[in-house]
């Protein structure tokens, strides 16, 4: 459940591996993967938007500030849901549910 939170891409693989391989029997692991993917995603779009607007800018500090962030925020994630502890991001609930009906898995 944890792995769907590494930081760069290894957590977007994990990610769609576990929604497509988990069944639905399993909402945890099922749940995280979800909000994985969806903090992922949302991670991606954020990071470019910093990439458009430094290279109109000639500044690259802002988006590099925002990938060290992100990446803590990732690390945090992990050991949060390691340790037990209730992680729900609610700004990306939607979309993580969104994915999590979605993605039906092979082994229903």
């Amino acid at each position: 459940m944890i792995l769907p939170y590494a930081p760069a891409y290894i957590g977007v693989i994990v990610s769609l591996l576990e929604l497509f391989l988990v069944p639905r029997k399993e909402p945890r692991v099922r749940f995280h993967a979800s909000q994985g993917l969806a903090l992922h995603v949302a991670i991606i779009v954020i990071q470019t938007l910093f990439t458009v607007v430094g290279a109109i800018t000639g500044s690259s500090v802002g988006g590099s500030l925002f990938g060290a962030a992100a990446t803590i925020f990732l690390i945090i994630s992990m050991v949060r849901v390691w340790k037990g502890r209730p992680h729900y991001i609610a700004p990306i609930a939607e979309l993580a549910q969104w994915f999590n009906h979605r993605i039906e898995p092979r082994n229903k």
